[in-house]
């Protein structure tokens, strides 16, 4: 894989972005859907390890977000 590329997971779903793209590339990447409820507060976005992560937050090769609702 070229190194201006990045592999991250979201609900599981590989998703390859372009190095230096947001959390919230990666959910319109997946499903637009999942971006529009995230962005409209509906959604809530955590990384491997439970931590809330905003729209704007960087990401690394292999990041792993999930979505759920907003107060789980």
């Amino acid at each position: 894989m070229s190194t201006d590329r990045i592999t991250v997971y979201v609900n599981g779903s590989a998703v390859e972005l372009h190095r230096g793209m947001k959390v919230k590339h990666a959910l319109i990447a997946c499903d637009q859907s999942l971006y529009d409820a995230a962005e409209a507060g509906e959604l809530a976005v955590r990384d491997a390890s439970g931590f809330a992560v905003g729209l704007e937050g960087s990401l690394r090769d292999g990041a792993k977000l999930f979505t759920g609702k907003p107060d789980e």
